[in-house]
C-alpha cells in the first residue's frame, strides 16, 4: 500500500498544488470583483480545473509522446486520442460530480461556516478532494490493469 501512496502522490501532487492555487485566485479575485459567493465558488471550482488538469493534460502527452520517441516511432493522432481517452476515463466518472456540484457546494458552504472566506474555500476544496479522490484512484488502477 505503501508504495501505491507513492505512485499516487507522484501522479496527483504536483497537479493538486496547481489546482489550489488557481482555485484561490479564481475565487478571491471573483468574489473581490461580485462579492457574490455562488460566482465565486464556481469560479474557484473552474480555476482549478484549469490548473489541475492543465498540469495532468500536458504531464501525460509528454509521457506518451516520450515513449513513442523511445520505441522509434512517430506520435500519431491515433496516440494522442488514446491518451486523451484514458484521461477521460480515468478523471470523467468523478468530474461530472464534482465540478457540478460537489465542489461550488462545498466552497460556497465552508465560506459560511467558517465566517472566512479565502479559509472556507481551501477547506472546501480540501473536503471535495476527498470524494474526488476515491472513484478517480478506483478508475486509474482500472485504466492501468485494462487499459494500454
Amino acid at each position: 500500500m505503501k508504495k501505491k501512496l507513492k505512485e499516487w502522490l507522484k501522479r496527483y501532487l504536483p497537479a493538486e498544488i496547481s489546482g489550489t492555487i488557481t482555485a484561490m485566485i479564481a475565487a478571491i479575485i471573483t468574489y473581490l470583483l461580485t462579492n457574490n459567493r455562488i460566482i465565486s465558488a464556481y469560479a474557484g471550482t473552474m480555476g482549478e480545473n484549469i490548473g489541475y488538469y492543465g498540469v495532468i493534460f500536458v504531464r501525460e502527452h509528454l509521457i506518451d509522446y516520450k515513449q513513442s520517441r523511445n520505441q522509434g516511432q512517430k506520435h500519431t493522432t491515433k496516440a494522442f486520442l488514446k491518451t486523451n481517452r484514458n484521461l477521460l476515463i480515468e478523471f470523467g466518472p468523478s468530474e461530472m460530480l464534482d465540478s457540478l456540484i460537489i465542489r461550488p457546494s462545498c466552497m460556497l458552504i465552508f465560506p459560511l461556516v467558517l465566517n472566512n472566506f479565502s479559509l472556507g474555500i481551501l477547506i472546501g476544496k480540501l473536503v471535495a478532494d476527498l470524494t474526488f479522490y476515491l472513484p478517480t484512484i478506483i478508475m486509474y488502477e482500472l485504466r492501468k490493469k485494462h487499459l494500454r
